[in-house]
């Protein structure tokens, strides 16, 4: 006699009060492991004091700057310093000209293979190429000159698969951005601190300490495409 679903229903039920906590579906061990706080220490304060605790690993991480002056580049610039101290090397999809060779030590670039980048596109295809390479564990995607509607080429499944790829290695991504990117990523900060003039001649460590970020929360996929068709 074939068993009903309602009678699957029953046993399933029955199970669950047998063995208690033991039994999990995928997505509770996913809600699981973000809350282990699994994460990249940054040795950034505003950065690390933030729910998790640094940038979570497998996972990519948008963070965003609105309007000028918000000293991005610092942070990707502590970021890399921060590998390269503790042996790492880091690979940096370059759309644009925001990134500036001069604003580097010359250590901290020993750890960095850059690849420049004409479009978010293209970035994004070498970002899916390279989350593949075992020898890094640390990118950055500097789309800090990059509008909205430019990531608009990019297709969702690519985003899920460069995720599937970063949670296979336990590896970490970040993208810099000035507004929210895709829908896929369930980590995103914005840095709500702003430079003034006078932080051009301040240290960077100054500088960095000053630079406060927050949860940006309540973002889908939907309101992606519609923020690029805009």
């Amino acid at each position: 006699m074939p068993v009903t679903g309602a009678a699957k229903i029953d046993a399933l039920e029955s199970l669950r009060k047998q063995l208690g906590r033991q039994i999990k579906s995928g997505t509770e061990l996913l809600q699981e492991r973000e809350q282990k706080g699994i994460c990249l220490v940054t040795g950034l304060d505003g950065l690390d004091e933030t729910p998790g605790g640094g940038l979570p690993r497998g996972q990519l991480t948008e963070i965003i700057g609105r309007g000028p002056s918000r000293g991005l580049g610092v942070v990707m610039a502590a970021l890399l310093a921060r590998a390269r101290g503790e042996g790492r090397y880091v690979m940096l999809l370059d759309v644009g000209a925001g990134f500036s060779i001069e604003s580097f030590p010359e250590g901290d670039l020993e750890s960095l293979l850059r690849v420049g980048c004409d479009s978010a596109k293209q970035a994004v295809e070498a970002l899916d190429v390279a989350t593949r390479d075992e020898n890094f564990h640390l990118f950055l995607l500097d789309g800090r000159d990059c509008e909205p509607s430019d990531w608009k080429s990019v297709r969702t499944q690519q985003w899920y698969r460069i995720l599937n790829q970063l949670r296979q290695r336990e590896a970490v991504a970040v993208l810099f951005a000035r507004s929210e990117v895709t829908g896929a990523t369930k980590h995103r900060l914005e840095v709500v601190s702003r430079l003034a003039l006078g932080d051009l001649h301040q240290e960077r460590l100054v500088i960095l300490s000053r630079t406060q970020f927050q949860p940006v929360r309540h973002f889908t996929e939907e309101k992606a495409g519609a923020l690029r068709a805009g």
